[in-house]
Formats: C-alpha cells, structure tokens, sequence
C-alpha cells in the first residue's frame, strides 16, 4: 500500500468537499483567512435574492440616498434662483437717477432687499471726531481697512458713510495708513445703500477699530439717532472729498449664477449615479447566483466573445510589449483550477484582435469557480465531484 503524502492529506483535510445542498466547510489552520461564502442568498435562484433584507436595505439606500440629493439639489436651484433675483435688483438701481433719503428711508430703520445698491442723495456735516475704520477689509486682493465716517443731518439724525479703503500703515500692519480728513462743512453726497452687516466677531475692539458695519452695535459706540438699517458706500461728493482713499465698488457687483445651476444638476446626477450602482450591484448578483442555468452560461459565453473580440487598448498593447503576453484575464479566463483544461492564449502583437477564446474555453470561464482556501504561501483548489 502506498502511503499518500503527508502534505496531500493535509491540504485534503483543510478543506471538506461540497456535496449535494451543503456548504463547504473549510477547516481553519492558524493565520489562514478562509473564503466565506453568503449564507444568506446561497441557493437562491432568479430573482429571489431580492426579497432578503440585506437587498431591501440596498434599495432603501438608494432611495434615502436620491431623496438626499434631490433636497440638495432644490436648495442649490433656490440659490440660483435669489440670486438672479438680487442680479436683476442691482442692475435696476447701481445706475439709477439717487432719491432723498427721506424718499428712500423713511424712519431710521428702514431698508428693504429691494433697495440693494440703490442710489441716495444727503446733506449734511461730517463728524470726523467720530470716525471708525473696519478692520479686514479686501480691495483688489490686499487687505487693508474701510473708513467709515458719520454724516449728521438737518434733522440731528446720523447716517454711516463708507467714505472708501486705505491700506495698512507701513510701520503697522495692524493700524491703517494715513486717511484724509473728511470735508469740512456741509457736503452733498451721493451714496449707495447697503444693508447693516452681521456681527463679525464679539463686538470689542481698540480705540475707532471695528470689525463689522453692524450698525447697532456702531450705534452703542457713538450713539444719536442712527440709521440703523442700512449705510452707504460713498459714490460722489460735493465738494470733492480729498485724495487717498480707494472706492470701494466702480463697477456693477453681480452673483455668480451659473454655479448654482451647475450643482443642481450634478446632484440630480449623484441621484441617479445611486440607482445604476443599485441595478449594476443587482445584475452582478443575479449572474453570480444563476451561473449554472444554461440560459446564463449562454449569455455569459456570449459577453466573453464580444469582450474578446474588441481591439487591444493602448494599456493592453504596452503590457503585451513589456511582459511578452497577456493574461488571461483578458479573455474572462480566471487563474486556477477552473482555467486549466484551457489553452493559454498565443502573446499577440500590436494591431491585432484577440479572437482565439474558443467555446470551451469561454464555458470553463463561466463555469461556477472551486471553492479555495487562500494563505500567503499557498493555493488550494477543491476539486467538485
């Protein structure tokens, strides 16, 4: 009697073949990751597999998924939408003829979005001793500070003049540079309303410096009866104000639109993207499940003969240059046992097509893959009954 090797016997005992309606069992060895099968759809045909809740879970994910992205998407419509809204409110009053200021704001805290970039006439005094300067402030690129002057009126009441933009002192990056004084006496000013700004900061600041035009708190540092709505970026004075001071806006200011329109339809895409990952994770698992039904092994034969018959890619050509052959992969050809019994493709030459799978080796491609326990020094095979 012949004694098998002692090596055969072990690697027989590592893995129990696969009988009729079981499960192989493979036997761990210490370090060794086993294969694991799917208890939950093996043996299912069809469609079946569908109704698990592993599969429900998919498609609920998918649709949470979709429902997601459609919100995303009606939020980033809606922003486009406000801001041809504001495009078309700017364009209406950036160079439109200046009313009043009693036309324009009736009481001190009036303002509306409507007014946005609306063009105002005052008159009024400059209160130099009252100045204040917004600390960083962008023009052109650089950072600097905004000087904002308060204008008293007739009527005692205070509005905010953004006079314009001066760049840090030399000596100091954290002060301004020098501002020129304000006119003295009574001037008439053309400004352009903008909106009380959002507090930037806890509200503190060093001597004149503030850190937003939030006109309530501008109010609690110099007090009066401010115009607490809304301030004005300077557009033209009379006299001329002095030299020095950068405009803050020369030209019409518009939102870009098209962006929002542009991540509406990517997330109406990512939407979409959701379900074809759902039917591409469905048809997969729907071949690997019915891989022995000879309608799908048809089919299977019939997807390896188109795959093959399409030219060689430029990758395909250089690892053909390089390695002297292609795997056989190629062909839909997997390693082991299962490719065997099939012949390994001649190397090919650039400029050619790869048409020499035959039908028995596209069958032994989409025959049901051996069951294999994979360690790092070996390859084991169970060999089917």
């Amino acid at each position: 009697m012949i004694e098998e090797p002692a090596v055969t016997t072990q690697r027989r005992a590592e893995v129990e073949p696969r009988r009729a309606g079981e499960l192989a069992q493979p036997v761990a060895r210490q370090g060794a990751p086993l294969a694991v099968y799917d208890t939950v759809t093996e043996g299912m045909t069809g469609w079946q597999f569908l109704r698990t809740k592993r599969w429900f879970g998919f498609t609920a994910a998918a649709i949470l998924f979709a429902i997601v992205c459609v919100f995303l998407a009606q939020w980033q419509f809606d922003r486009g939408q406000q801001a041809s809204a504001d495009n078309t409110i700017v364009a209406a009053n950036f160079s439109a003829a200046p009313v009043p200021i009693e036309q324009a704001l009736p009481t001190l805290g009036s303002y509306d979005a409507s007014q946005n970039w609306q063009r105002v006439s005052i008159t009024g005094v400059y209160q130099a001793d009252d100045e204040l300067v917004v600390r960083n402030r962008s023009n052109g690129g650089d950072n600097g500070f905004e000087v904002v002057t308060p204008l008293q009126l007739s009527d005692g009441s205070i509005f905010m003049v953004d006079r314009g933009w001066v760049a840090p002192s030399p000596d100091d990056p954290l002060a301004p540079g020098a501002i020129p004084q304000s006119a003295p006496g009574t001037v008439d000013v053309v400004v352009q309303l903008r909106p009380s700004e959002a507090p930037n900061g806890s509200g503190t600041s060093a001597g004149n410096q503030i850190e937003s035009i939030t006109l309530s708190r501008v109010q609690q540092k110099i007090g009066g009866d401010l115009y607490t709505g809304a301030y004005g970026v300077l557009d033209s004075q009379s006299p001329s104000a002095q030299t020095g001071l950068a405009p803050i806006q020369t030209t019409m200011p518009t939102e870009d639109v098209g962006t929002h329109y542009s991540y509406t339809l990517q997330w109406l895409f990512f939407a979409l993207i959701g379900f074809v990952a759902l039917g591409l994770g469905m048809r997969n698992e729907y071949r690997r499940l019915n891989s022995d039904d000879p309608e799908e092994r048809a089919r299977a034969s019939e997807r390896l003969r188109k795959r093959a018959s399409k030219p060689f890619t430029d990758e395909e050509l250089e690892d053909e240059e390089i390695d002297g052959f292609l795997p056989l992969t190629r062909w839909g050809i997997s390693g082991g046992a299962a490719s065997s019994a099939v012949p390994v493709p001649r190397a090919v030459t650039p400029g050619t097509r790869a048409t020499g799978v035959t039908e028995e080796a596209a069958e032994a491609s989409s025959a049901p893959s051996n069951v294999y326990i994979i360690d790092a020094e070996h390859e084991v095979g169970d060999t089917a009954p």
